[in-house]
C-alpha cells in the first residue's frame, strides 16, 4: 500500500473506534479490509497496539497501576508502528521579516538542571498518553449496536427492562448476566453471537464483546472482520471466521477456530503474547500465567444457531432425527416418545387408533409443526397428493385405504448393525404417508449447512405372528427414488441411501399394504389386509453438510 492509501486506511480505522464514522467511509473500510491482505495486516498490527493501550486490567476496571502508563512493551510496539505509518506532512513556516531596528539583548546563561529535565520528559510523555488515550479510549456508552434477535429459555438476572426479542442493545460499562438459556445478538457490523448460559458478558464497541464467563459462539462475515472477543486473560481478533470462545469461573480461556483465522493476544500489559489460530485448531490460555496451550477443537461444543418457534439449539450436529420430528421435537432430540401425528386431522396426538374402516386419500397439513407439511391415507383410487404445493404419486398402488394407528416417534431395538441396541423409529402402519418440507428445514438451520441425503432402513416389525405384506416408497418432490414391495418377511430391514439437492424440496414416506385381498382368514380367524403390517423407518436420518 502506497502511503496515501495507508493513511487512508488510518483514518478510517481511527474514525470507526471513536464511533464517529460515516455509513459511507464505513462501507469504504469493508472494502479496503475485504480486497486488501496486506490492509488486513495492519488493521491487525493496529488493533493490537490498541489492545496494549486500552488492556481489561486498566481501562474495563480501573485497577491499573501507575508503572503501567509506562509500559516499556507499548512504546516498542508504538515504535515499530511508527515505521510503517504514514508520513504527516506539515507546512513550512515562512520566512519573518527583520526588523527595521535590531535590538542587542546581553547574553544570559541559564543552567538547567537534571531534575527538570526528567520533569520535562515525563511531562512530554504524560502529554503523549492524554493524546493516545483521546484517540483510542472506549467509545461513549449509550449507544445502540446490537439486536437480540432471538433467545430460547433465556433468564436475565439485574435487568431493569426486560430483554425480548428486538430490543436493541447498547455499549457502555453495562455487564448483562444470562442465567439460563441461550441468547442471540446481531451487532449493526452484521457480526452474529450466540451466547449460551451462565454466561457474564459485555457489549464493548460494534466490534467487541467483553466475556467475564460463558460461552459465545462467532460468525463473522467479511463486511464485519476485526470483531473482537475479549476476555480476563485473551484477546481473540476475528480475520473474517466463525469461532468459539469459553471462559470458566477460574479464568481459563478456551479457544475453537471452525473457520477461517483468528488472532490470539494473551497475557498482562508487558508480557504478552499473539499467534494466529486457524481453522480446526484450538487454544487454552491458563488463568494464571496466561500461558497458551494446545486444546482438541471441538466442533460440538459450541450452540451456533437457535430457532425458537422450534427449540431449535443447533451445535453442528452432522444428521437430523426424522422420528424426533414426528415426536414433535426439532430433530436433535427434543421430541417425546410414543407421541406422533394424526393422519386424519394432522393434529400431535398419541397411539390414536382407526376403527372407522378405510379413509380418503386427502392431503391434511400439519401446521404444528414446520418441518412437516402433510399427511395422508393413500388409496390409489384417485390422484394421490404427497405435497402442499400439488405433486402427484402417480405410481401409488390402489389400497384398501385402511390404516390402524397414528405415526408415532419409538424406540426400537435396532435392526441397523450399529452399536446402539435400540434406535429412533418412525411407525407407520399401512397404509400412511408422510412428507417432510425440506426447505423450511434448510431456513431453521445455518446457510452454509446443506441436506445432502435421507438414510434409513425399511421393514415390519414383530409385533405379532400372524403374516405380513407391505410396501415401502420414498418420494422425493412426488417422484419414486426408492421402493419395496411385496415386504412379507418379518424383522427383515432394507438399506435406503438417496442424494438429495438443494433443489429438492418434499421427502415422503409412503407404506401401502402390498395389494392384498381384502380380507384374510389366518388360523380361521378372518384379518383385514393391513393386519400386521407393523411398517417401520429405523433410524432415518437427513445427512448435514
Amino acid at each position: 500500500m502506497n502511503q496515501h492509501e495507508l493513511k487512508q486506511l488510518y483514518d478510517l480505522i481511527t474514525f470507526s473506534i471513536e464511533g464517529v464514522i460515516t455509513p459511507e467511509q464505513f462501507a469504504a473500510l469493508k472494502a479496503i479490509l475485504r480486497e486488501n491482505p496486506e490492509a488486513v495486516q495492519y488493521y491487525t498490527d493496529y488493533m493490537s497496539i490498541l489492545s496494549d493501550i486500552r488492556s481489561s486490567d486498566y481501562f474495563l476496571d480501573n485497577s491499573g497501576s501507575e508503572q503501567e502508563l509506562y509500559d516499556q512493551h507499548l512504546w516498542d510496539k508504538l515504535s515499530e508502528h511508527e515505521k510503517t505509518a504514514p508520513t504527516v506532512h506539515t507546512p513550512q513556516e515562512q520566512p519573518q521579516r527583520d526588523l527595521i531596528q535590531k535590538v542587542e539583548h546581553p547574553r544570559v546563561d541559564y543552567k538547567v538542571s537534571r531534575g527538570t529535565i526528567v520533569s520535562i520528559i515525563s511531562a512530554a510523555a504524560a502529554v503523549v498518553f492524554i493524546v493516545l488515550f483521546a484517540k483510542f479510549a472506549p467509545p461513549k456508552s449509550g449507544i445502540e449496536v446490537a439486536t437480540l434477535t432471538d433467545s430460547i429459555n433465556a433468564k436475565w438476572a439485574n435487568i431493569a427492562t426486560p430483554i425480548e426479542k428486538g430490543t436493541r442493545i447498547t455499549q457502555g460499562n453495562e455487564r448483562l448476566l444470562l442465567r439460563e438459556g441461550y441468547a442471540e445478538l446481531l451487532f449493526d457490523t452484521n457480526a452474529r453471537i450466540v451466547v449460551e448460559a451462565p454466561a457474564e458478558f459485555q457489549i464493548l464497541a460494534e466490534d467487541r464483546i467483553g466475556l467475564t464467563y460463558g460461552k459465545v459462539y462467532a460468525m463473522v462475515p467479511k463486511e464485519a472482520i476485526g470483531f473482537s472477543v475479549y476476555t480476563q486473560n485473551a484477546k481473540i481478533i476475528d480475520m473474517g471466521t466463525e469461532f468459539g470462545v469459553e471462559t470458566d469461573f477460574r479464568g481459563n480461556t478456551h479457544l475453537h477456530v471452525l473457520k477461517g483465522k483468528t488472532m490470539l493476544i494473551a497475557g498482562r500489559q508487558s508480557d504478552k503474547t499473539s499467534m494466529e489460530v486457524t481453522k480446526g485448531e484450538a487454544k487454552n490460555v491458563s488463568a494464571v500465567f496466561s500461558e497458551i496451550s494446545d486444546i482438541p477443537c471441538d466442533s460440538d461444543l459450541f450452540v451456533r444457531n437457535i430457532d425458537s418457534k422450534v427449540g431449535l439449539a443447533w451445535k453442528g450436529q452432522n444428521h437430523l432425527d426424522l422420528a424426533d420430528i414426528v415426536g414433535g421435537g426439532n430433530g436433535f432430540g427434543t421430541g417425546t416418545i410414543e407421541k406422533g401425528i394424526d393422519p386424519i386431522t394432522g393434529r400431535p396426538s398419541k397411539a390414536v387408533t382407526n376403527d372407522n374402516g378405510p379413509a380418503t386419500n386427502e392431503y391434511h397439513p400439519v401446521p404444528s409443526n414446520p418441518y412437516i407439511d402433510g399427511v395422508f391415507i393413500p388409496n390409489g383410487r384417485t390422484q394421490q397428493i404427497v405435497s402442499s404445493q400439488g405433486h402427484i404419486f402417480q405410481e401409488c398402488p390402489i389400497s384398501s385405504g385402511d390404516w390402524y394407528i397414528s405415526f408415532d416417534n419409538v424406540m426400537r431395538q435396532n435392526p441397523t448393525g450399529s452399536d446402539s441396541p435400540y434406535v429412533p423409529c418412525i411407525t407407520q402402519h399401512a397404509n400412511m404417508g408422510v412428507t417432510y418440507d425440506l426447505q423450511t428445514i434448510r431456513s431453521l438451520l445455518l446457510s452454509e449447512v446443506n441436506i445432502v441425503r435421507f438414510q434409513s432402513k425399511c421393514g415390519v416389525g414383530k409385533e405379532t405372528d400372524r403374516p405380513c405384506n407391505a410396501d415401502f416408497w420414498v418420494l422425493v418432490d412426488g417422484k419414486v427414488r426408492y421402493k419395496k414391495t411385496q415386504v412379507k418377511e418379518k424383522n427383515k430391514f432394507f438399506t435406503i441411501d438417496i442424494e438429495l439437492s438443494e433443489k429438492d424440496r418434499f421427502l415422503t414416506l409412503v407404506t401401502t399394504d402390498g395389494q392384498d385381498p381384502e380380507d384374510r382368514v389366518f388360523d380361521g380367524i378372518t384379518v383385514s389386509t393391513i393386519d400386521s403390517d407393523w411398517c417401520r423407518f429405523a433410524d432415518p436420518i437427513l445427512v448435514l453438510k
